[in-house]
């Protein structure tokens, strides 16, 4: 099984159904495809750093994922360049998947002991 993380940067206009359609349609992308959702984090909208698509801020949803074949990836990838509600999406292969298990997880961003408070980890060979 490959793990990955799905980030995807949302239209700031979307409404809260709008936006659990999106995350949605990625999950059920994901079961289709045999695969795991292990976590979705809405980390919420943000200002970026620069225009996408004539947009100055984003909504940010990471997925957690785990998928059977890395040909799976490809389809993610996909439908995130053809949903017009996706500003901008990134998708990053891990070799054991890290959920944090705060909502912001700002404590981790700051710096944080690298010790696993706060962590949930999933390796290859638990699942």
């Amino acid at each position: 099984m490959n793990f990955y993380e799905c980030v995807l940067l949302l239209k700031p206009t979307l409404s809260e159904e709008e936006s659990s359609s999106v995350v949605g349609k990625f999950e059920k992308i994901v079961v289709e495809r045999n695969g795991t959702v292990h976590a979705i984090q809405h980390l919420g909208k943000k200002k970026l750093a620069y225009e996408l698509k004539k947009e100055r801020k984003a909504e940010y949803v990471i997925l957690y994922i785990e998928l059977p074949n890395a040909s799976d990836e490809l389809e993610l990838e996909r439908s995130a360049r053809l949903d017009e509600r996706v500003l901008k999406s990134m998708i990053l292969k891990r070799k054991k998947l890290v959920i944090p298990q705060t909502e912001g997880s700002s404590e981790q961003a700051a710096g944080a002991d690298s010790s696993s408070e706060g962590v949930a980890e999933v390796e290859g060979a638990a699942i």
